[in-house]
């Protein structure tokens, strides 16, 4: 049975065998065109793992030139992407020719896997996203053995976010690229004289504005080392947040709560009303403070000033609610003021503080009076109360409005 399978599957692969077998006719071959000739004389020994050198003493360098086309910066995960085209040349010295022995040909056109390619690694790289050192692309060499190679690549690095202007806040994120496996003295990476850096067809990534990029060679000097170098390329991108979107729904609920509890304070308090506005903007403070926390990243380094400025708020807010049971409770009471009281309310009503006193609530009780409440000496008590509760109050919304223009300049301007 073993021997009736082998034979079938030699049956079904006779046709395979014969395609491959089949050699073209000599009136349809073709012959060598100069270009062809050209190509197969310059990789026929040709080693793709050694460094295109013939003295090993002597470096290849490596000029660099990004051209960026897109740029995506993931706040919450700290990982920055830049996509460009990265141009890289150097000289190749097993890759020259005389152009008369080939047609007067001065270039040909090599794919990347066919010849030795610098390996330009990234640092910094994001761990959890894999990225090759080595590329994939079509290079242009010339006759003296200049190549050129301008890849399509991507590149993610890590990039610490710094949010204490959330959401108008500006991140400056480094790439630090390089050769991992070579010194300075074998592969040297440098820039290209003019333009290291195209944004001629940049596109904005969303949320972000690009605002300058600056590049730097570190020329690599260790002590560990000091007989080699290890040079770096360093690229400094400076990103301005697009805040439209996020102050939108940040800048403005904020003041709308401040101006809430700052008007609660300028309430009677016979009524609930300013009771409930109150404890409805200390709400608001909580639901506003849950919502901001789904939309800031997570892993900043610092705190952003919108939300030391809410809680502090919120605290604020919280001694509008104590004032006003406290002062409810105050204008309730039926025995008279104390001596010393009534002294600093004298002061402050005679005196130029007077101008600061500016609530005045309605001695008139909310609830109805009984006979005992009809008298002279009632109506005198509680009329004493009502002006003790009006300059405790204007006192404390003066408080409250420096409070809140400390806590502005402060966090926001």
């Amino acid at each position: 049975m073993h021997v009736h399978v082998a034979l079938c599957a030699l049956i079904a692969l006779a046709p395979l065998v014969v395609t491959y077998a089949y050699e073209c006719p000599e009136d349809r071959k073709q012959a060598d065109s100069n270009e062809k000739r050209l190509q197969k004389d310059l990789l026929c020994s040709y080693q793709t793992d050694f460094r295109p050198v013939v003295n090993h003493t002597q470096a290849v360098n490596v000029k660099v030139r990004f051209a960026l086309k897109y740029i995506a910066f993931d706040q919450q995960e700290e990982v920055f992407t830049i996509h460009s085209w990265v141009a890289m040349s150097w000289k190749d010295e097993f890759l020259s020719w005389t152009p008369s022995d080939y047609g007067n040909i001065e270039e040909i056109q090599l794919g990347s896997h066919e010849i030795w390619t610098p390996e330009l690694a990234l640092f910094n790289a994001d761990a959890s996203s894999y990225q090759s050192e080595s590329f994939y692309t079509t290079c242009l060499v010339k006759k003296d053995g200049v190549v050129m190679c301008v890849p399509h690549l991507a590149h993610s690095g890590i990039c610490s976010t710094r949010l204490r202007y959330w959401p108008y806040d500006t991140q400056k994120c480094t790439l630090y690229f390089g050769s991992w496996m070579h010194t300075g003295e074998q592969v040297n990476f440098t820039f290209y004289q003019e333009m290291p850096v195209i944004l001629d067809e940049y596109q904005p990534g969303p949320g972000w504005k690009l605002l300058d990029v600056k590049n730097v060679r570190l020329p690599g000097n260790y002590s560990c080392c000091p007989n080699n170098t290890y040079p770096m390329l360093k690229y400094t991108f400076k990103l301005q947040r697009e805040a439209a979107g996020p102050a939108a729904i940040v800048v403005v609920p904020s003041l709308v709560i401040v101006s809430m509890t700052l008007t609660s304070l300028l309430l009677d308090v016979k009524d609930n009303t300013r009771l409930v506005l109150a404890c409805f903007s200390l709400f608001g403070h909580f639901i506003f403070l849950t919502e901001i926390g789904y939309d800031i990243p997570k892993h900043s380094a610092d705190t952003p000033v919108v939300l030391l400025f809410l809680r502090d708020s919120m605290l604020v807010t919280l001694g509008a609610v104590i004032l006003t049971l406290g002062l409810m409770a105050l204008r309730r009471r039926t025995e008279p003021p104390p001596a010393w009281l009534k002294n600093i309310h004298l002061r402050i009503t005679t005196g130029p503080a007077r101008y600061v006193v500016f609530t005045e609530f309605d001695p008139a009780d909310s609830k109805p009076l009984t006979e005992n409440d009809l008298n002279e000496d009632s109506s005198r008590i509680r009329s004493d109360w009502m002006q003790v509760a009006n300059v405790i109050n204007s006192v404390i919304f003066l408080v409250t409005f420096l409070i809140y223009l400390i806590l502005l300049f402060s966090y926001i301007l």
